[in-house]
């Protein structure tokens, strides 16, 4: 009988150690066994790394110096990943005992399949997706988010454009199309990487079979502020970003970003929160930096 192959779970983490504990028990129990577990610390100062080696020794631990965002944690990650499929798994994820074992049936099933998605609920409320793979539109950038009360719209496998949060590519597609994209750090960065994934010509298949849980609240409980008003300066930015680098209709894009330019000042004033404000002005104004500077 032939061996599974081994999975290289690449988990990126930063001051969020009670919730990833909960997250590397979820990969410990997992039913398909031939698996490494990597967890790169991005300069956690919570405890993080003595909580590590002392309840997961089993685990791989690289410690960075600095905080180097999902991107950068992502990619030193995967540069020790010894596997024939690797499992990106966001820290703050739950995972169903069997969904690793789902995964890797899909993506053996079929070569030209490079990357595979699971169903993503809501921890705290788990009716709800948050997410059965999403899409972007390239001529608005509005993002399109499969996503709500779950009631059988996502029960079939299907081919997806993002696989968001938590997904498995096989190795050689890494090796093909390379890492995450450093420029993003966070947020639009798994839309990045799928998108070359189509472009080298593998599918990205979503699966309901796999399932996992997200410790995603509504409120930044840090902040006690919407969560996509606190990321406001990247999501402004990197939308942007992604849009030069992936959209043929950047200059229809760029004509109709006021809609958006309005859309998040209405949102921000409605919260009160001139931080937030502030931060997408600066992000809006660093995206189209960016995107003058590395024109094609």
């Amino acid at each position: 009988m032939a061996k599974s192959p081994l999975v290289s779970v690449i988990v990126p983490t930063y001051n969020l150690k009670l919730i990833l504990a909960e997250c590397l028990q979820s990969l410990i129990n997992q039913t398909y066994r031939n698996l490494e577990i990597i967890v790169v610390d991005n300069g956690s100062t919570d405890g993080t790394a003595k909580l590590i080696k002392r309840k997961f020794p089993g685990a791989k631990l690289i410690c960075n110096a600095k905080n180097l965002g999902v991107t950068g944690g992502a990619n030193r990650g995967i540069k020790y990943a010894h596997g024939d499929f690797v499992w990106l798994v966001d820290h703050d994820n739950i995972l169903d005992r069997n969904m690793l074992s789902q995964m890797v049936k899909l993506a053996e099933s079929d070569s030209a399949i490079g990357v595979v998605t699971p169903k993503i609920y809501y921890w705290e409320n788990k009716k709800t997706v948050w997410s059965a793979g999403t899409g972007i539109n390239m001529i608005t950038g509005q993002n399109f988010s499969r996503e709500g009360l779950d009631q059988g719209q996502y029960d079939k496998v299907e081919e997806v454009d993002i696989a968001p949060a938590n997904f498995l590519v096989k190795k050689e597609v890494i090796d093909k199309i390379g890492l995450y994209d450093d420029t993003y750090i966070t947020s639009y960065e798994d839309a990045d990487f799928s998108y070359r994934v189509r472009q080298a010509g593998y599918t990205i298949m979503y699966t309901p079979k796999a399932v996992c849980y997200h410790k995603f609240p509504l409120m930044d409980k840090e902040t006690g502020k919407r969560r996509w008003l606190s990321r406001s300066y990247f999501t402004a930015r990197n939308k942007i970003i992604f849009m030069r680098k992936n959209s043929p209709y950047f200059p229809l894009f760029v004509a109709l970003y006021p809609a958006w330019f309005l859309i998040y000042t209405y949102q921000a004033i409605r919260y009160r929160d001139s931080t937030a404000l502030i931060n997408f002005y600066k992000g809006m104004y660093d995206g189209f930096k960016w995107s003058f500077l590395n024109r094609r």
